[in-house]
């Protein structure tokens, strides 16, 4: 990795005019991820190439990331990976759900879980752009009381956007889904230890709590709609 250098902030990219995110020409040694270049690399590329970086490199993808060139772009690749993700996710309920129907008691019984994985597809732009917003400001408010947001808020958004990459796992039948969220998880700690260069335990505190946070509100929304129900 090329030394930080001219910049007590590495990932500060004001007050100096920012190139196309290979470091030439602007804050040394950052680097924009493939996805927010697709001029250069094209958009299936692109997404590739930064789903890669995220999952087999993630401590080098974030500590040479900026962190003050915009939300949009890291929301959309969210918003992207959320669709890829409950797409499939949507599939192998299909799946599952033809093989159920010799052995199910009611043709509702079949119907019912392919139902519910298609509303979750229809919904994911939205679930998931609120998602991670939410999630990123839990990280970063826990972040604040421990004293390890180095940076601002963009810092520790990108890392919520970015870490969504493990939902493409979901590809996997059966067990993908679960493999994706402990997977996104470790990217998720290593990612804000790294792009805010702060102590790892800090990171651990945030994303757990963050976790059990999201959890307790989700088992909830369940819980008060399975009551309503019955």
């Amino acid at each position: 990795m090329t030394p930080y250098s001219g910049n007590d902030n590495p990932h500060d990219s004001q007050g100096s005019a920012y190139d196309d995110g290979f470091g030439t020409g602007g804050t040394e040694g950052l680097l924009l991820p493939p996805w927010e270049r697709r001029e250069r690399f094209g958009f299936l590329n692109g997404l590739y190439l930064t789903i890669k970086d995220v999952l087999l490199a993630p401590r080098q993808f974030f500590h040479r990331m900026p962190s003050q060139v915009g939300l949009l772009e890291p929301l959309y690749f969210a918003v992207v990976l959320g669709i890829i993700s409950s797409f499939f996710a949507w599939m192998w309920s299909l799946a599952g759900s033809s093989l159920q129907m010799f052995v199910a008691d009611s043709f509702e019984d079949v119907v019912q879980g392919p139902m519910v994985a298609f509303g979750f597809f229809v919904s994911s732009p939205f679930t998931m752009a609120i998602g991670v917003l939410i999630k990123a400001g839990l990280m970063h408010g826990v972040l604040m009381l421990v004293g390890g947001n180095r940076l601002g808020f963009e810092a520790t958004f990108r890392v919520s956007t970015y870490g969504e990459a493990a939902g493409i796992l979901a590809l996997i039948p059966a067990c993908g889904g679960a493999i994706g969220v402990v997977w996104s998880l470790v990217v998720t700690i290593v990612g804000l230890y790294s792009i805010h260069e702060t102590d790892p335990w800090r990171a651990v505190v945030s994303v757990i709590l963050t976790t059990v946070v999201c959890a307790s509100m989700v088992g909830a929304s369940v819980l008060t709609v399975a009551l309503g129900l019955s």
